[in-house]
């Protein structure tokens, strides 16, 4: 559940999408980032078969980054061609080092035959085709910018969510590129992942779809006949072995669906078994495990007559996972939320995580009536909840950094919070004008801030076009924060490190990661960054 102003936004484009999928026939129509080529669309950004225009295939060795062809991990540039010299036998070990007539090159070296138990003979090459991206599971299958090879499949780091323009796209960690954008839906708003599938729980059309990423295919692709159908705007999914937790915000349920036995079809069977009601106005926000409970933050409703609905978060016992049951709760209508202004603010639970035994909530901290305004009335603050007690306590993520906090996760030892700061908008196509607070805190282990990061002005060039970046949810791999875009789709990625966080890709040098394509309207809204 986004802020009220960003749910706005992103239902525009969200309607615009299923308008234009209600339009005559007149052929195949193309979603935003992707053109027309043949039969069907390609992303020339990152199609490394089509690349900068239908039908350019990058040469073997290459993927395609940004509209061109460059070398893919792991090889380089010897005579105009990009090979890897631990495999190529006319550059084994380095560029112009050929192997002699009938030999092989692995592992850089000139050989007889392939002698290493992880090899396999591709030509004149011995490769491993658990981890080669050049030749994953079988020789000569290449992985997209944007892959690794794990297992002998071809995946991504990171995947994320473009509500705007449904669809989806996964990226590198290390080389930021990125895959070609995949239908999914309308409005993915939440993804996570079960047995390999990847799983978007879809904010516009009820449904929890599935899509794959097979080595044969460029981008995510929709498995037919697998959504399932969920309640109304679907916030999170967890996944727990078999089972499947759907958070449905509006509709006020959990929903609880059971991964069946593979019937030999691509995807994974699900059904729901059982779906627990809040009631009205509760608006749960998402869920977080502790032993075999799950936590769940009600944000209540944005009136005052319906706030009172919220302020709290329950506790759900899933030891019978098919019976859920709602067995207590934690009110947070009681605690210091350090108000500021003159406003008299009340608790709006968020997001949601377990850390250490603990679970952290999210607090907007936002003014009773959130009609037609919400106005943060309080600093950045967390809930911590201790499941044994029942009882919270505030953490104070202060008010020179963070209004509005919108994801919680863990990053090593400590927190990671990102914070949407207090935003202005203008005129009916909801543009974002002003940003004050915004950016990430991140915590350490004794729960103490130590890090901070402001998104900068963004400098226009000559194109005059500045879009401000407006902090989401966010991944976290290793010590490398990947926060997402509500405002223009792009990846900010924040490395932690002795203590700070540095910005290695961002406004501040105006050069943050294009995940998700913008809108004529201006919008492109990253709703989630998975983190597998």
């Amino acid at each position: 559940m986004f802020s009220k102003q960003v749910t706005m936004r992103a239902l525009v484009a969200a309607y615009a999408v299923a308008f234009c999928s209600a339009c005559p026939d007149t052929g195949i129509v193309c979603r935003m980032g992707t053109n027309r080529c043949g039969a069907g669309c390609a992303d020339y950004t990152s199609d490394r078969r089509n690349c900068g225009g239908c039908g350019q295939a990058c040469a073997a060795g290459q993927v395609c980054a940004a509209s061109v062809c460059v070398c893919q991990a792991g090889t380089e540039l010897c005579d105009g061609r990009c090979v890897a010299t631990a495999s190529d036998p006319n550059a084994c070990g380095g560029c112009g080092r050929a192997c002699a007539s009938g030999q092989v090159c692995e592992l850089g070296q000139c050989k007889a035959s392939c002698t290493l138990g992880v090899s396999t003979r591709c030509g004149a090459s011995c490769v491993d085709t658990t981890s080669d991206p050049s030749n994953c599971g079988g020789c000569a299958r290449a992985c997209q910018g944007g892959q690794r090879c794990v297992a002998g499949g071809c995946t991504s780091d990171l995947v994320v969510a473009c509500f705007s323009s449904g669809q989806v796209a996964g990226l590198s960690a290390a080389t930021l590129q990125r895959t070609p954008l995949g239908d999914l839906g309308t409005a993915p708003a939440a993804l996570a992942t079960s047995s390999g599938v990847l799983l978007a729980a879809d904010g516009f059309d009820r449904k929890l779809n599935q899509a794959d990423l097979p080595p044969s295919e460029a981008a995510y692709r929709e498995l037919p006949g697998r959504s399932v159908t969920t309640g109304a705007v679907p916030n999170q999914v967890l996944v727990d072995g078999e089972w499947v937790y759907v958070v449905n915000a509006q509709s006020g349920t959990l929903q609880v669906l059971r991964r069946g036995a593979t019937d030999g079809d691509a995807g994974l069977p699900l059904t729901t078994v059982q779906e627990l009601v809040f009631g009205p106005n509760t608006f749960p926000q998402g869920a977080a495990k502790v032993g075999s409970s799950l936590w769940v933050p009600l944000y209540g409703g944005y009136g005052a007559a319906t706030v009172d609905a919220g302020q709290r978060v329950i506790e759900v016992s899933v030891a019978d996972p098919a019976n859920p049951r709602a067995v207590g709760e934690v009110s947070l209508s009681s605690l210091d939320l350090k108000p500021f202004d003159g406003g008299t603010p009340v608790p709006r639970p968020f997001a949601v995580t377990a850390h250490h035994g603990a679970v952290y909530v999210a607090l907007n901290n936002f003014n009773a009536d959130c009609n037609p305004l919400c106005v943060p009335g309080g600093p950045g603050l967390l809930a911590k909840v201790d499941p044994a007690s029942k009882t919270a306590s505030v953490i104070d993520l202060g008010a020179d950094a963070c209004l509005n906090p919108q994801w919680v996760a863990p990053l090593g030892d400590g927190l990671a919070v990102s914070c949407g700061g207090q935003a202005t908008y203008t005129g009916q196509d909801f543009v974002l004008t002003s940003l004050e607070r915004a950016g990430v805190v991140v915590l350490d282990a004794n729960d103490r801030r130590v890090a901070t990061w402001a998104p900068a002005a963004p400098t226009c060039g000559d194109a005059g076009v500045c879009p401000l970046f407006l902090p989401g949810r966010f991944g976290v791999k290793g010590s490398s924060l990947f926060v997402g875009d509500q405002n223009a789709g792009r990846l900010v990625v924040l490395d932690y490190a002795d203590g700070g966080l540095v910005e290695r890709r961002g406004p501040a040098r105006n050069d943050g990661v294009q995940a998700c394509p913008v809108s004529s309207s201006g919008i492109a809204n990253i709703a989630d960054v998975l983190a597998p």
